[in-house]
């Protein structure tokens, strides 16, 4: 029985460029979004097309699921961390699922993210481009459609484990600020707090415990600062430690907290 197969597409100003790799394909179900820009609160200039395009979708291929789904077209870690939630939600279902990702419609940003889904969580990407194009036209294209399917290669994903301590950092963050009014620069916890709740969470042991609470509590220390704090310290930076002497203080930073979203749901 041949996998399930989901298309991802973003609509434009295009009709046959993003309708006819469905229609030969024949995908159980496509992922259809459309623009909301938050920041200046736009909405999708081309929804003409999104309707004509889903029309003939549905003529064509009656049984098809089509999801309506709205996106910021121009937030890199929106629209991966949705793709991520599409993935996991149909690998859930079937895990030999294909994926397919339409760069050549949507925004540049939108075409990025979805290069970069495909490379994290191996799913495929195409791009379409037709034998007559003008920039004046409403479609652009027209003529031979021709689709290309670059190669795309694989991206190291961070640690699955430094992940897992990203989150227990946001949580404790969360906990501590939590209905409380900030005043300071920026939302810490304390490092031997963060010890504590590895420990408790199962995500940082010792080979052989040692009776003496004190070289236990320092060689617990050495495995934190040797296997996680200072990988997650460097270049990408996650976290910021302090240079207190005792107390130290643990923050994240942006490269930390949005690696914590595009991971949120799938690592």
């Amino acid at each position: 029985m041949p996998s399930r197969q989901v298309h991802v597409v973003f609509n434009s100003a295009e009709d046959r460029r993003i309708t006819e790799p469905i229609l030969e394909s024949c995908p159980h179900k496509i992922y259809y979004f459309t623009a909301s820009i938050k920041s200046t609160g736009q909405k999708d200039e081309h929804m003409d097309f999104f309707k004509k395009n889903k029309a003939l979708l549905k003529e064509h291929l009656p049984d098809l699921q089509i999801v309506h789904q709205e996106i910021d077209y121009t937030e890199y870690v929106d629209i991966i961390q949705e793709l991520s939630k599409i993935i996991k939600t149909e690998r859930e279902e079937d895990p030999y699922c294909e994926i397919h990702f339409n760069v050549g419609s949507g925004s540049k940003i939108s075409a990025l993210a979805a290069a970069e889904a495909s490379k994290l969580w191996n799913c495929e990407t195409y791009y379409m481009h037709s034998t007559h194009y003008n920039p004046q036209a409403l479609p652009r294209h027209d003529g031979k459609m021709i689709l290309k399917k670059p190669l795309v290669f694989p991206i190291k994903k961070p640690d699955p484990i430094l992940i897992k301590i990203l989150q227990v950092i946001e949580n404790m963050i969360d906990e501590k600020y939590e209905n409380k009014l900030f005043e300071g620069d920026l939302k810490f916890i304390y490092k031997k707090d963060l010890l504590d709740a590895l420990i408790d969470n199962d995500l940082i042991a010792l080979k052989r415990k040692n009776e003496d609470y004190r070289k236990e509590r320092s060689s617990y220390y050495a495995k934190l600062n040797q296997k996680f704090l200072n990988r997650m310290s460097m270049d990408p930076k996650y976290i910021e430690i302090s240079s207190d002497k005792r107390n130290k203080k643990i923050t994240l930073t942006s490269v930390g907290e949005e690696v914590l979203s595009i991971f949120k749901y799938l690592i």
